[in-house]
Parts: structure tokens; sequence; C-alpha cells
């Protein structure tokens, strides 16, 4: 089980400037990119900066082994202090099993995931990740309208 992330982490969501439900992003395995949902909002912090949230589409590469990859791309293009959210949706509508994970990098470059959602009910964190949630979770957990559950490829 992942630690809770620390609500101080999550800043308030803005502005959508973003929304790509066939993001290609770098990865390491042969064809060189997977395909993933793109989410990125401007905050609306004391210090305005982007939150991303990529949600795994099952497809190809797998979100969380490009962490790093996926980071250097948003990092390129929204700057060094993006907010990165990894969402894992459920297998099919309804079931359980979703998750979101804050994605952290240590001084190494390495990647270091905290549970966002679901946190667990007897950490000290929950009530404020809760609320976080309960404020911006049904605009990052969402699908796209006519959205099964998994993405697929353009052209496929």
């Amino acid at each position: 089980m992942l630690t809770p992330a620390s609500p101080a982490d999550l800043p308030p969501l803005g502005e959508l400037v973003a929304d790509d439900p066939f993001w290609r992003y770098p990865s390491g395995i042969a064809a060189g990119q997977g395909v993933a949902r793109l989410r990125v909002w401007l905050t609306a912090g004391a210090e305005p900066s982007y939150l991303a949230v990529v949600t795994e589409a099952g497809r190809t590469a797998s979100v969380t082994g490009s962490a790093g990859r996926i980071w250097a791309a948003l990092a390129g293009r929204f700057g060094p202090s993006v907010v990165l959210l990894e969402h894992h949706p459920a297998a099919a509508p309804g079931q359980g099993g979703e998750s979101l994970d804050l994605v952290r990098f240590g001084a190494d470059g390495s990647p270091h995931w905290s549970r966002v959602w679901p946190a667990p009910q007897e950490d000290p964190r929950h009530a404020g990740l809760e609320l976080w949630m309960a404020v911006y979770g049904h605009q990052i957990l969402s699908r796209p309208a006519g959205e099964s559950g998994s993405c697929q490829d353009e052209g496929d």
C-alpha cells in the first residue's frame, strides 16, 4: 500500500488548458511511445503552475513504467514545477480498483508515488485528501463523452 500524499501537495485547480484523450508519450518500450489521456489544468494557487493528470489507457506502454519520461515531456512543455498525477481507472465502469497517485522525483531522478485516492481512513491525511477530491475529483476522474474505459489509438 502506498503512503498517502499530503493535501498540501495538491494545488487548487483553475482553467483546463489541455485535454488529449490520445496523448502519445515517450516510453522505453520497443515502439518508443505509449498512449494515455492527458489533462492539464492551470493551478489557482499563490504561485500559478500546472497540474497534469495522465490516465492509463491499458495499451502498449505502462504510464507507471514511463513516469520519468512522461514528467520530462510535461516539464519541457509546462515548466519544471508541473505536478503529476497518475490515474488508473477501474477495469470497467462501476468496478473498484480506480486510483490516483501523486508522482514525485527524487534527487537522483527516480519516481516515487504517494496515494491521493482512495486514501485509507485511518491515515491522518485522509480528511484533507477526501476534501480535495470532493472539490476536484469529478474533474480529474471524469471520462470523455463516449469513452467506455479504454482508449484506442487513432488510426487503429
